[in-house]
């Protein structure tokens, strides 16, 4: 341990306080690495210098930002010890907020709250107001020790001696005179910033700490006069420190886990490699027969994880010349589209970069491909072992459109062996059938797949968390298990499917559209694309399977392109042509 492998600056070499620089250095070593970060339980880091040394953070699972701020340093005989102020800033929408002092409270309710939290030690109002405790740090002159400790009341009370009027000179108390104005639980929520930073330092340092305590001392309440606020001992109320010591094990008592520890779990002694592969995003592949509802669900699920503070980054594959699916997901999470092509086939070998690409850039929780509905993931499954040290496996999802599965597995190899390579199936669509078809469509997923889960579903609406279950993992085609293959798996080359693009660049006659795209509808088994219609408000969203039509507005979509994609089995290679000629459009 080497406090100045972190820092080289020298205490004696430091341009005004030392520790400061090194909390900085500190913290930024976990930014780096969003993966590291997130595990370490970091949610948003920023560092501010405009009104002293500050940083204002988010962490995982608590509502509100931290501020931490700080107060000064002093040399000590060993070397240097600081104070650093820490304070939480609810959000207005949680309980919290409620329980503060007057002037807190409505401090959270201004429209430049959050403008406020950040210049946070510029005022005195959000620099008292929300202080939890304080932080100190301590470190020997060689570098060879650190100590880091909490100090901060079990609870914040404050009294009003005269009693508290609201609205002013309304005679309505809100507080009646020695009542309490303010009650909030100040050390719990203290500790949950600590255990965050204590699991960095136990990660930069790669060890932890070699000794700790808690005290319990006396603690106190504030009373609020004319004007002015005073400090009373109160037996009710303890201050409670915390502290932890990082040296060597030749120079401090190896202490191990004491009960303390081991009942409130904390995360400082397993955090020196909280960046394992546990923590790689992990990777869940799509796939689907054409129009059986995969970017349906895709939406829903970046809908559950966006809640659950999950970033998605999705790799979206068509074979057409210009993709659909990836434009409507854009606005949720980044896509990364791979047109113009089957990842299982003409693009096999782009995987790979394309994932490296979106995870260097994005740096996601989930990683979903979504493969094209003429896909045959079982083509795919020696390309995705190679991606076993970007990602960890997640489940491959098969959605499957409920009406008409018995005819579409008969005529179609692709569509049995999405059904046969998935861990998961969804019959989508499900409301569109009669107890008796769901059931026949019930038997033919059982007989493509027997160990699959099976989920019924309309509009790709599932129970996202059945996914993240570790059953699944085991169950499923394991990627690292298969034996390898010699022969290419059915491809819709092979099954005579084709894609035919139109590019459009003027509005479509609204009298042509509809019998145009019924004509094509009858001859191809998908068309979907984004349409412009001369005198219409907003672009039009096509979309039809199996001879089923749907037109509906796309409003607020920004994109320019204007398309639509044919895809079909026999299609003709003019098929776009005649196309256009339907439309009354020349040809894009």
């Amino acid at each position: 341990m080497n406090l100045f492998d972190i820092t080289p600056v020298r205490m004696e070499d430091a341009q005004g306080a030392w520790l400061p620089g090194f909390l900085r250095a500190l913290l930024l070593r976990t930014q780096f690495s969003h993966s590291r970060a997130r595990a370490l339980g970091w949610r948003g880091l920023r560092p501010s210098l405009a009104f002293g040394e500050s940083w204002t953070c988010r962490l995982q699972g608590r509502p509100g930002i931290f501020g931490l701020l700080f107060e000064g340093e002093e040399a000590t005989p060993e070397g240097v010890r600081g104070r650093f102020s820490l304070h939480l800033f609810p959000d207005p929408e949680e309980p919290r907020a409620e329980l503060l002092p007057l002037d807190a409270a409505v401090t959270t309710q201004r429209q430049d709250y959050w403008d406020l939290v950040r210049e946070f030690p510029s005022r005195d109002e959000t620099r008292s107001a929300f202080r939890l405790g304080v932080l100190d740090l301590a470190a020997e002159a060689d570098g060879r020790s650190l100590s880091l400790s909490l100090s901060a009341l079990s609870r914040r009370r404050l009294f009003s001696a005269k009693g508290l009027e609201w609205p002013l000179g309304s005679g309505n108390l809100l507080v009646n005179p020695g009542g309490l104005e303010s009650d909030l639980p100040a050390f719990g929520p203290a500790l949950a910033f600590f255990r965050v930073l204590a699991s960095t330092v136990t990660h930069v340092l790669g060890l932890p700490p070699r000794a700790r305590s808690l005290e319990k001392l006396p603690g106190w309440v504030h009373w609020r006069g004319s004007g002015e606020v005073q400090r009373r001992n109160d037996a009710a109320v303890h201050l409670l420190r915390l502290r932890l010591d990082y040296a060597p094990a030749a120079d401090a008592l190896p202490s191990g886990r004491q009960p303390w520890d081991r009942c409130h779990d904390p995360a400082w002694f397993e955090a020196r490699d909280p960046g394992g592969r546990e923590n790689l995003p992990e990777l869940l592949v799509l796939t689907g027969f054409l129009g059986s509802g995969k970017t349906s669900l895709l939406r829903r699920f970046v809908e559950h994880c966006l809640q659950r503070d999950r970033f998605v980054a999705v790799i979206q594959n068509e074979i057409g010349a210009v993709g659909l699916d990836g434009k409507l997901l854009e606005q949720d999470s980044q896509v990364l589209e791979m047109d113009e092509g089957c990842v299982c086939c003409s693009l096999s070998g782009q995987l790979k970069k394309g994932l490296a690409r979106i995870l260097e850039r994005y740096r996601p929780d989930v990683v979903v491909l979504e493969m094209s509905g003429l896909a045959n993931p079982k083509n795919l499954l020696a390309e995705l072992r190679e991606l076993r040290d970007l990602v960890r496996r997640g489940p491959l999802v098969a959605v499957a459109e409920a009406p008409g599965l018995e005819e579409l597995l008969h005529g179609s190899e692709v569509a049995r062996d999405q059904l046969a390579a998935a861990d998961v199936i969804v019959l989508n669509k499900r409301d569109l059938l009669e107890p008796d078809g769901a059931e026949r469509a019930r038997a033919a997923a059982a007989s493509a797949n027997s160990r699959a889960l099976v989920l019924e579903a309309a509009h790709g609406d599932i129970p996202f968390g059945l996914l993240h279950d570790p059953a699944l993992s085991r169950e499923g085609l394991a990627w690292d298990d298969l034996l390898p293959h010699f022969h290419e798996h059915g491809t819709h080359a092979a099954e005579g499917f084709a894609a035919r693009t139109l590019m459009l660049d003027a509005p479509v006659p609204a009298e042509a559209l509809g019998p145009a795209l019924e004509r094509a509808a009858a001859r191809a088994f998908r068309v979907k694309g984004i349409v412009d219609v001369l005198g219409g408000e907003c672009p039009v969203l096509v979309q039809a399977v199996a001879g089923r039509l749907e037109t509906s507005p796309l409003r607020g979509h920004a994109r320019p392109e204007r398309f639509l994609v044919c895809i079909g089995r026999d299609l003709p290679e003019d098929f776009a042509v005649e196309l256009a000629r339907d439309l009354n459009v020349g040809r894009g």
